[in-house]
């Protein structure tokens, strides 16, 4: 056996120095049989082959598709080039299955959301119909690439913070020198701590907004939905933040001057210690946070002037460009400004609405009802009611045959009810058929018409009209600055800064947003026009 062992090793070395071909197809095939026995002469002998071979295999797998030209990009598909740093290749589109299954999850979910929500678990066939409606909804927003405006909004920013915080944790970026050590410390690793500083003040408004729903007795879902709208205008600010000071000149080669960007930081500022206001309830500066607010918007309107007169000088790029995407990107920087601003002054409002609740008249009001089940007849507490037929009541409905909870609306008027089957219930009567009346309180007042409460009477006891949401006042925001007016929502004439703030609104809407949008509409045609002119010389 040794001597079989030395003959074969000699044999090895001797197959090594010689260069045969018949050793070299005998290697090649005793790699491919043995590529588990990791011998170092096979390695050494075959690694670029191998090494072709892999790249070779991996290269159709890793990179697919045609390489898109600039002109060929859309505008979303130049800011992912931008940020990302890489070319952009033609996608797979995608196929029914996807679509399907997206249309099954959708629906159901928003089936559960809708009859949760709206229809309180009543109405299935309105739910359906309203879901089904909003799918369709879906798909049109899919159909005109919404879908992926709202994705590259709220993850390009953080995909360039994230890819620039792992260059810094790794030493491979270029940083400037500060005045101290601890500027320099913070130019060094910049992305890491604005990453840090995010989440910790989004987690925060999150905790706050959960323990507040939790105070005020909200349920699972309202607790959710509240923390989720929370975090969506936390990172609607932090985005557009980072879209205006960051991605968007480092695509038009400009950059926002010192004393704009001062006014939008501190715009910014003021809003996010709003939102932490309400949170946390503190209301004894409304009047204070009120003028900073106005104030800070009428000094977005001065930066919205300065970008309309070119002081931010971003047009000046579109004469060196042949994409149209630039163009594009010019109207997102204008109308993502406007949604800003928009939000910003239905902030305001909403301030206005905290500090007086009655500076805005409603068409539509709607309270917060409790009620007082123990109620006497005669004397006698009443514990569960009869119909005249000796049966315990224990469900009512209304005149299409729906369940009630309580003889009373939401805003506690008196409702018709009727049994299973479909009878009209006017009175009541107790288990020996005798018809209750004399109706007294737990403190032996007397009492007219209770209503029916969980198979007991029952009165109300306190009626508070319920507060209006943030939502409200965006909605009437958009509403008067688009300068439409339905009158649903109204300042009240006892209230002059809900009046003048309605009216400043109207002014913003006829002057600074039309002509933002007649100039950038003239920059967009400027740009086609140049790139048309650049293909006809072509031609």
């Amino acid at each position: 056996m040794a001597e079989t062992k030395k003959t074969t090793t000699s044999s090895t070395k001797k197959s090594t120095t010689t260069k045969k071909p018949s050793t070299q197809k005998k290697s090649t095939s005793t790699k491919k049989s043995t590529t588990s026995t990791k011998k170092p002469s096979t390695r050494k002998k075959s690694t670029s082959s191998s090494t072709s071979k892999t790249t070779r295999t991996k290269k159709p797998k890793a990179e697919t598709g045609r390489i898109k030209d600039k002109s060929e990009l859309t505008t979303l598909e130049t800011l992912e080039a931008q940020v990302e740093g890489k070319v952009i290749r033609e996608r797979q589109p995608l196929g029914k299955l996807f679509y399907l299954i997206f249309s099954i999850v959708f629906y159901a979910v928003a089936y559960f959301y809708i009859n949760t929500t709206v229809y309180a678990g009543s109405d299935w066939i309105e739910t359906a119909i309203f879901a089904f409606a909003a799918l369709f909804i879906a798909f049109v927003l899919m159909l005109f690439n919404v879908h992926m405006l709202v994705f590259y909004f709220f993850v390009l920013p953080f995909r360039r913070l994230f890819k620039q915080a792992k260059m810094e944790a790794h030493k491979e970026i270029f940083f400037s020198v500060g005045k101290n050590k601890v500027q320099t410390t913070f130019n060094k690793y910049k992305s890491i701590f604005t990453l840090v500083l995010y989440f910790l003040f989004g987690g925060l408004l999150v905790v706050a907004s959960v323990l507040s729903s939790i105070q005020d007795g909200d349920a699972i879902l309202q607790i959710v939905y509240s923390a989720f709208i929370i975090l969506i205008i936390y990172l609607v600010v932090i985005n557009s933040w980072q879209f205006l000071f960051n991605i968007i000149p480092s695509i038009l080669e400009k950059s926002i001057d010192a004393k704009n960007g001062y006014v939008l930081t501190l715009s910014a500022a003021v809003m996010v210690i709003y939102i932490v206001f309400i949170i946390f309830d503190i209301t004894y500066l409304a009047e204070i946070m009120i003028f900073v607010l106005i104030i800070g918007f009428i000094a977005l309107l001065g930066v919205n002037l300065n970008m309309i007169v070119g002081e931010i000088n971003i047009f000046q790029n579109l004469r060196g460009r042949k994409s149209k995407a630039v163009t594009r990107v010019v109207f997102i920087v204008f109308f993502g400004f406007h949604i800003y601003v928009v939000l910003y002054a239905s902030v305001v409002a909403y301030s206005i609405y905290n500090w007086q609740p009655d500076a805005y008249n409603f068409t539509e009001v709607h309270y917060d009802i409790t009620v007082d089940d123990e109620i006497y007849s005669s004397g006698t507490l009443v514990e569960q009611v009869y119909d005249m037929n000796g049966d315990p009541v224990n469900q009512v409905y209304d005149m299409n045959g729906d369940p009630l909870t309580m003889g009373i609306d939401e805003n506690g008027n008196t409702l018709t009810i009727y049994d299973e089957q479909g009878n009209m219930l006017w009175d009541f009567y107790d288990s020996s058929g005798g018809n209750l009346f004399n109706f007294t309180d737990t403190n032996g007042n007397f009492i007219n018409n209770p209503f029916f409460y969980e198979g007991r009477l029952a009165i109300i006891d306190t009626k508070v009209e319920r507060l209006h949401t943030y939502g409200d006042f965006l909605y009437w925001t958009v509403i008067s600055v688009s300068t439409i007016g339905y009158g649903d929502i109204a300042p009240s004439t006892e209230y002059p800064i809900a009046q003048a703030w309605g009216g400043f609104l109207g002014i913003y809407g006829l002057t600074f947003f039309a002509l933002s949008i007649s100039f950038v509409s003239n920059i967009a045609m400027e740009g086609i026009n140049s790139v048309r002119e650049e293909s006809r010389k072509h031609d």
